[in-house]
C-alpha cells in the first residue's frame, strides 16, 4: 500500500519546453521581410553589370541621382505635388465609389453598364479628355486619377453587399433594428474586408495613374513625379528616369504601410480578441 503524500510536501514542478527568445523570432520575421528586397537588389545589380549605364544604371547611380534631386529641392516639390493629387483623388474615389457601390448593388441594370463604360475607356483617353475639360491644371490630374480608381471601390462594395449574410439581416429584423443599426452592426462590418482590399488596389492605381496624368498636363499640373520622369526621358537622362521610378515605388510602399496596413489591422482586430 502506498503511503499518502505528506501534507507539507512541495508540489512537483513540471518542466516546460523552453520558448525561443523573443529577439530571435523578431530577427527571423525581419529577415523574411528583407529577403525579397535583397534578392531584387542582387538581380538589379547583376543586370546592370551586363548593360551600359545609359541603358540600365546600377543602384549606386540611382541613389546618387536621388540624393542630387533631393539636394536641389526638385525631389521634395515633385513629391508634394504628386502626394496632393493622389490624396485628393483617393479620397474622392473612396467616398464616391462607395456610394456608387451601394447603387450598383441595388440598381445593377442601370449602374453596371455605366461603370463598365468608365472602366473600359483607356486611361490615356481619360487623361486627354481631362485636358480638354479642365485644361493644364491640377484638376485634370485629379480627375484622371478619380475616374480610373473609383470603379475599383464600387465593384468591391457591391460584391460585399451581395455577400452579406442573410441570416444576420434576418436577426436584425427579428429584433426590430432600424436601418442605421443594420448598417452599423451588420452591413459595414461585412463590407470591411472588401473595402480594405479595394483600398489597397485603389491606392496603387492612384499612384500609377498620377504619373500618366502629370505627364500629359506638364508643369502646369503641378510638376509632379510624372512630369519630372517625362522630362528625364525627353532630355535623355536615363538615370533620372530610373531614379524617379524607384522613388515612386518607394512612396507607394510607404503609403501602403502608413494607411492600408493600419486599416487592415483595425478591421481584423477581432481575430486577436
Amino acid at each position: 500500500m502506498e503511503n499518502p503524500a505528506h501534507p507539507l510536501a512541495l508540489p512537483t514542478v513540471t518542466a516546460k519546453a523552453a520558448k525561443p527568445p523573443v529577439w530571435r523570432s523578431r530577427c527571423k520575421r525581419m529577415a523574411v521581410r528583407v529577403l525579397p528586397f535583397v534578392l531584387l537588389a542582387v538581380l538589379w545589380q547583376a543586370l546592370a553589370y551586363t548593360q551600359p549605364a545609359y541603358v540600365f544604371p546600377s543602384l549606386g547611380i540611382i541613389f546618387k541621382t536621388i540624393a542630387s534631386l533631393a539636394a536641389d529641392g526638385s525631389l521634395l516639390s515633385a513629391s508634394v505635388s504628386t502626394i496632393q493629387s493622389v490624396l485628393i483623388g483617393a479620397v474622392l474615389s473612396l467616398a464616391v465609389g462607395t456610394l456608387i457601390g451601394f447603387a450598383l448593388a441595388r440598381y445593377e441594370t442601370v449602374t453596371g453598364p455605366l461603370l463598365n463604360f468608365a472602366q473600359t475607356v483607356p486611361y490615356v483617353v481619360w487623361a486627354l479628355m481631362s485636358l480638354i475639360w479642365f485644361g493644364l491644371t491640377r484638376s485634370s490630374v485629379v480627375f484622371t486619377i478619380f475616374v480610373a480608381a473609383f470603379p475599383i471601390i464600387s465593384f468591391n462594395v457591391a460584391a460585399g453587399l451581395n455577400n452579406v449574410d442573410p441570416y444576420l439581416l434576418g436577426m436584425g429584423q427579428s429584433v426590430r433594428a432600424n436601418r442605421y443599426m443594420v448598417l452599423r452592426h451588420i452591413v459595414f462590418p461585412s463590407l470591411t474586408p472588401y473595402l480594405v482590399s479595394a483600398s489597397r488596389s485603389m491606392l496603387g492605381m492612384c499612384w500609377k495613374i498620377s504619373v500618366l496624368a502629370e505627364l500629359f498636363s506638364g508643369g502646369a499640373g503641378g510638376g509632379g513625379i510624372g512630369y519630372n520622369l517625362f522630362t528625364g526621358w525627353e532630355f535623355s537622362r536615363p538615370n533620372e528616369v530610373f531614379a524617379w521610378t524607384v522613388w515612386l515605388v518607394f512612396m507607394m510602399m510607404v503609403s501602403d504601410r502608413l494607411f492600408i496596413v493600419p486599416l487592415e489591422l483595425l478591421a481584423t482586430r477581432w481575430k486577436k480578441a
